[in-house]
């Protein structure tokens, strides 16, 4: 008998501490979900004086990893998984820019060097449904792209410890989870937003086919924090932290590749200095937020991003299109990015549990 993925579930709870399971879990509705246990399990070394087939196998460890792709709903929920992908509190300014609407802003200096750590459970449907919960889970990377003509969509990707104790429970039949999801009138689409990079265009929105915003958290891997006496890593501590911006931009005029190549817009040499300038990305909903007219919108500023631009395409009776590519940088007095979520919902501002 074959069973459908519509009545799975994934979900996470924000966690007080290490190896203390969240409380309160946010449901989010995807298209994919590949996130569950990883077992390193191997088979026993060949020896001298053994034989050519495997003789047995021994586990290692375990852990878990994976992640969703969905879309983004800014109604609500969205705020929480900002706020675990920055390891940040956001700061909430209540009717801003007008009554009933909220501004949810984190800032990253640069220096943030710790993320939060959060449950996730995922329901899988069957005769009996099945439940996984997994401790002390980080988010390593979160993408959000926006097409040429629909949906804004994301990619969520997490590493966690699994569990702390191996009688820790981690699978559920039947779990006796409510779950509960935002609908579609918060999603951002491609037709509204837009995005600027200061210096190009004249300042104005690029004429772009697609953008994509990755927000990475590097960090160890669960081979390095392996440690004896445990079958799980013992911890994910970040080591690195990028924002990129990726699009494909319409030809028009070769104005922008002299400035990127050369320095101005009627560069005819190459220069030895990379282009700087700020990067401004607006993704909003069809619905506005209450009865105003201001819609949901997530906002993504990086003051300072270095810019590099392909060659340009030339294919047959096909439009000239271009690559951009732009990598935030930090600088002495400047922050790295800032990220704003303009929603009805104050919901005390999404602080982290202690």
């Amino acid at each position: 008998m074959s069973q459908t993925s519509l009545t799975g579930a994934f979900g996470f709870g924000p966690q007080s501490a290490k190896s203390v399971a969240g409380s309160t879990f946010y449901w989010y509705r995807a298209y994919n979900v590949d996130y569950g246990p990883v077992i390193d399990e191997r088979p026993f070394p060949q020896e001298v004086g053994g034989v050519l087939t495997p003789t047995g196998a021994f586990r290692a460890g375990v852990f878990a990893a994976g992640g969703l792709d969905f879309t983004p709903r800014l109604f609500d929920d969205f705020a929480w998984i900002l706020s675990w992908l920055l390891g940040e509190n956001p700061t909430t300014t209540i009717d801003n820019p007008v009554a009933t609407v909220n501004r949810h802003r984190w800032v990253l200096d640069g220096s943030e060097d710790t993320l939060f750590w959060g449950t996730v459970r995922t329901i899988t449907p069957g005769t009996v449904d099945l439940g996984i919960q997994s401790l002390d889970n980080k988010s390593t990377m979160l993408r959000l792209a926006i097409p040429q003509a629909g949906l804004v969509q994301a990619r969520l990707d997490l590493v966690g410890r699994l569990f702390n104790l191996v009688t820790d429970t981690v699978l559920y039949e039947s779990p006796p989870w409510t779950t509960d999801f935002e609908d579609f009138g918060s999603v951002p689409i491609s037709a509204k937003g837009g995005v600027i990079v200061t210096g190009l265009n004249g300042g104005a929105e690029i004429p772009l086919t697609n953008m994509v915003v990755d927000f990475s958290n590097a960090v160890t891997t669960p081979q390095q924090e392996m440690v004896i006496g445990s079958y799980n890593p013992e911890d994910y501590v970040p080591v690195a932290k990028t924002v990129t911006y990726r699009g494909t931009m319409k030809w028009s005029n070769p104005d922008d590749y002299q400035r990127i190549f050369g320095g101005s817009a009627t560069a005819a040499v190459w220069t030895d200095k990379v282009f700087e300038s700020a990067a401004t990305v607006e993704m909003q909903a069809p619905g506005n937020i209450l009865a105003t007219t201001t819609p949901y919108e997530l906002e993504i500023t990086s003051p300072n991003c270095v810019w590099q631009m392909g060659t340009p395409r030339l294919a047959g009776a096909n439009i000239i299109m271009v690559d951009l590519v732009g990598t935030a940088i930090k600088k002495a007095g400047a922050n790295f990015v800032q990220v704003d979520l303009f929603t009805e919902s104050a919901d005390g501002g999404y602080a982290w549990p202690t």
